[in-house]
Formats: structure tokens, sequence, C-alpha cells
């Protein structure tokens, strides 16, 4: 991948506001991907597993993960504008895991929030949109989740999705600390399946 190809640039602010309108509003299916943060997880997922997508394997799935609904766009223009934010969100984060895994921060991480509570709404979001990622080819997964040193390492993406009852036992201080150790969690199953050549 060639860093300075206009399709790899992170998406500015101004492009991040209009896709997240659009995540949000009544034009995505019902159980599309509604932020930015899951779209964000669901991304990281894919590009730090250990298949290799083509597009049209996870574009669908933002959408419908039976793939089967689509967003009602109001024009061939948005569509295509749409598409391209997202291809480029995609490429900008496989290109810096790539290169530079270990300047990666998830999406929560790389903005600020109203308030804690936003925060957290939004860090468990973005775990499940990881763990959504994920089950674009869950099978292929199992291998870091039968070896007990690596699967600790999604630990604590799972319990800030809220997935299960485990999250309702921690503490103000424990949650802060898994939050804090995504980043470093996500760079290490990153290294789990790709080594540290990249």
């Amino acid at each position: 991948m060639n860093a300075s190809d206009p399709s790899m640039q992170p998406l500015s602010l101004d492009e991040l506001s209009t896709l997240e309108q659009f995540l949000i509003s009544d034009q995505t299916p019902p159980d599309a991907l509604s932020s930015l943060e899951m779209l964000d997880g669901y991304m990281t997922a894919a590009a730090v597993g250990p298949q290799v997508f083509e597009i049209d394997d996870w574009y669908s799935s933002i959408w419908d993960q039976d793939k089967k609904l689509k967003p009602e766009f109001t024009s061939d223009e948005q569509a295509e504008l749409i598409s391209e934010l997202i291809v480029r969100h995609n490429n900008a984060l496989t290109l810096l895991l790539e290169e530079e895994p270990e300047e990666f921060l998830p999406f929560f991480d790389r903005v600020g929030y109203e308030s804690d509570e936003v925060r957290k709404i939004a860090v468990e979001e973005w775990a499940m949109g990881f763990i959504i990622g994920m089950e674009l080819a869950y099978d292929a997964w199992k291998p870091l989740f039968d070896d007990e040193e690596a699967a600790v390492l999604s630990m604590a993406i799972f319990m800030l999705s809220k997935v299960s009852d485990d999250f309702n036992h921690l503490s103000e201080k424990e949650i802060a600390e898994l939050t804090e150790s995504i980043a470093e969690s996500v760079i290490c199953i990153h290294s789990f399946w790709h080594g540290n050549d990249d």
C-alpha cells in the first residue's frame, strides 16, 4: 500500500462528521453499524485478524450481517461518497496496522467526548463492532481463543462490549484499566496473526 495514495488518506473531521450523520440516519437498516466507533471496531477486527478480506466481504455486512438489507441512498452520488469514505477509513487503518502497528489507537482514543458516560458508550460500541468484525471469520479466529495466553488479549474487548454479565461486576477502576488496555491488546492480536515483520 502507498501512503501517498489519496485512497489511503485518513478522513478529515468534516468527512468523519458526514459519515457519522449517515450512519445514525434513518437511511440505514435497523441493525446496521450505527456509529463511527462501531465501524472502527469492526474494521479493526477485520484488519488485524487471520483472514484477508475483499471489500465485498465486509462492506455489505456493515449494513446487515445477513447481507440482505442495504441503505436507502438519496442519490448515486451519496452512495458513492459514503462508500468512498468507508473504504478510505478502512484503507488508512489497514495501512497503519501494516506499517506502524505500534501507533494504533482505537477511535475512542483519537477523539474527545462531552462526558465520561458518553465515552463509556463509545468504548462499548467500539468493542461490539470489533466482535461483529471477528464474526466475519469466527472459525479462523479459533486458534487465538484456543491459545490460553493469546485468548487473554481479547478478554477486555469482550468484557467492555457487555456481551456477558462480567461487565456488571467490574469496578470503575477496572473498567478504566480495561479500556486503557485495548490499544495494546489490538497490537498484540495483530502480532499474533501477522508476526512482527510489518
